[in-house]
């Protein structure tokens, strides 16, 4: 008898557990979306491609920390990456932060955009435009742009 209430019991609990766990899930997507003044947010992804070896990187490191703590198009949440390449580790200096996976997928946008070849600091936004990552001014503008493009909605 104890037995067989148990595998019942496991699942009540299981199920318990998950609907909370969902219920979290949805409340912290809600809240991740909304501005403080409770308009809605849109995610916009800002990659910088850079690396400790770049001498120009550095004003690009800077505006995507600037982009990140400033939030500067009120209606775009920008999740920013700083991806460090390792192209410029034959140099004599190897960057601690580099990975081959980064340039490999500089690469292959290099590829998506037509370019010669990769660069830094290059600054790819949602994966559909490219600049050169230490342009404000056009940066902006182009997350501007990005949020005014449909995009799935993430539930």
């Amino acid at each position: 008898m104890m037995r067989s209430r148990f595998p019942i019991i496991a699942l009540v609990a299981m199920s318990f557990l998950t609907m909370l766990t969902v219920r979290h899930l949805r409340a912290a997507s809600t809240e991740a979306g909304q501005a403080s003044d409770g308009t809605h947010r849109t995610p916009v992804l800002v990659e910088l491609f850079t690396s400790e070896g770049c001498s120009s990187c550095p004003p690009a490191d800077a505006l995507l920390e600037k982009l990140d703590k400033s939030q500067p198009v009120g209606s775009a949440d920008l999740v920013v990456l700083s991806e460090h390449v390792d192209y410029w580790n034959d140099i004599g200096w190897k960057d601690p932060y580099s990975s081959h996976q980064f340039s490999v997928r500089q690469g292959d946008y290099a590829l998506r955009f037509r370019l010669e070849g990769p660069y830094t600091p290059q600054m790819v936004v949602d994966g559909d435009m490219e600049l050169v990552g230490s342009d404000e001014r056009r940066a902006i503008q182009i997350i501007k742009n990005t949020i005014k493009t449909a995009k799935l909605s993430v539930v």
